[in-house]
């Protein structure tokens, strides 16, 4: 079996760890209604799992649930999803979470989609990523800012490995550069909050919440280890996303966190 990893470019000989097929993939952003193209990642997803099934093999699946971190730009940038959901539709961001959350595992229903085998929230794990950032910051990779914990990606050579492209070039691409990094792809591993902020939790560093790419890593380690056999996600998630989540975990652990680097692309409609 063969499939084509985005770490390579190329399609690769699929020999998994173990008995076992561990495989991780970003989950939803329980703000809204998942719209068509969103879904289509996880008809990818689905596809792929019955594919490996097909082909005799078992899975340990998760699926995270983003609850909280995801801000408005990918890039550490603007309100929080979930914040900014709040607001809008006057209901608190635990209510937001637990109505969307329900409506996005109906639509998989309907999609007749498997549900992974462990679907986790990203609020239930927040001392899980904060020893993950405290390792971290103890290792040298990440420094304190005036806004929040940010990694060092001059610390981390390999940085592009996935998505080979120009650093410089993926921080810019969406917003404005933060001053407050010593590097303009550095990105944020935790946020200092203000005192408004309804989102945050007590940390070493102060009342905060984490950025979104440190519950990726947190959860795969705890769920699968080290190292585990495919990640998948939407072909989005390769410039930014993804590539923050091989370093920081590549970082911490001196391993490659997956094997294979597996996405989907977008849904092409009326040429968009």
């Amino acid at each position: 079996m063969k499939l084509y990893n985005t770490l390579t470019r190329k399609k690769d000989d699929f020999k998994p760890l173990s008995d076992t097929v561990k495989m991780y993939t970003c989950g939803p952003t329980v703000y809204n209604y998942a719209h068509i193209g969103n879904l289509r990642t996880y008809i990818f997803m689905d596809l792929l799992r019955r594919t490996l099934k097909l082909n005799g093999y078992k899975i340990k699946g998760v699926m995270n649930i983003t609850d909280v971190g995801h801000l408005m730009s990918d890039a550490d940038e603007g309100e929080d999803k979930m914040v900014k959901a709040s607001a809008e539709q006057k209901k608190s961001p635990a209510e937001i979470a637990e109505y969307y959350t329900k409506v996005f595992f109906k639509d998989l229903e309907k999609l007749n989609i498997e549900k992974a085998e462990l679907t986790p929230k990203a609020t239930d794990h927040i001392q899980d990523m904060l020893e993950f950032v405290k390792a971290l910051l103890d290792k040298g990779y990440a420094y304190e800012a005036q806004d929040g914990i940010y990694f060092d990606i001059s610390k981390f050579p390999q940085y592009g490995l996935l998505s080979k492209g120009n650093t410089e070039q993926i921080a810019g691409a969406r917003v404005d550069i933060n001053t407050n990094k010593r590097n303009p792809s550095d990105f944020a591993l935790w946020k200092h909050a203000p005192k408004e902020h309804i989102m945050q939790w007590k940390s070493p560093w102060g009342m905060g919440y984490p950025g979104w790419h440190i519950e990726c890593s947190a959860m795969s380690k705890k769920y699968l280890g080290d190292v585990f056999d495919i990640h998948s996600g939407g072909v989005d998630h390769i410039p930014i996303h993804h590539e923050n989540e091989i370093a920081q975990s590549q970082a911490l652990t001196g391993k490659q966190p997956a094997k294979f680097w597996l996405h989907g692309e977008f849904m092409m409609f009326d040429g968009g």
